[in-house]
């Protein structure tokens, strides 16, 4: 089935000039990038997106806030890939949200360290590089965050069976 999810490289991941590496890391497998842009996220966005039903409940509000500000301290891009399975493929792609659970050869295992206890002493939030939909769930109500229909693109990559020489 083809599923289209959502991927924001992270302010931390925009300022360490991973944004190319992680395209191409998503890219490279066969997912289709049909949407991108840069974003300065606002507060209000950034509520949105992270939820107070979905990471406060589960986490707490410290949490949630840290996360909040995380998010809006500086630019994202904000993409969507598109393809079959694409949201499993991404979460691989990307490894666990912690990046000591990690391991190399994903993004959060080559590019970020940090581990939720070491953070939580220093009362900071994990800067993981990269935000991917967790689950079909998550992609449909976050796409439409950040993205208009106007936005998403169709298009045939040339390695979707049809050649054009």
């Amino acid at each position: 089935m083809i599923e289209r999810t959502l991927i924001l490289v992270k302010p931390d991941g925009v300022r360490r000039a991973l944004t190319g590496e992680i395209l191409v890391r998503l890219e490279r497998p066969g997912l289709k990038l049909v949407g991108i842009k840069m974003v300065h996220a606002d507060r209000k966005l950034a509520e949105k997106h992270y939820t107070y039903e979905d990471i406060a409940v589960r986490h707490g509000e410290k949490v949630r806030n840290l996360l909040l500000d995380y998010i809006t301290e500086g630019p994202v891009v904000a993409a969507v890939f598109e393809g079959p399975g694409a949201i499993e493929v991404v979460r691989k792609i990307c490894g666990a949200t912690e990046p000591m659970s990690s391991p190399p050869g994903t993004i959060r295992g080559d590019y970020s360290y940090h581990g939720y206890d070491y953070c939580k002493a220093e009362g900071r939030n994990v800067r993981n590089v990269i935000h991917a939909s967790a689950n079909a769930e998550d992609a449909a109500r976050e796409v439409p965050l950040w993205f208009s229909e106007e936005e998403i693109h169709s298009y045939r990559r040339s390695d979707d069976g049809e050649h054009i020489f």
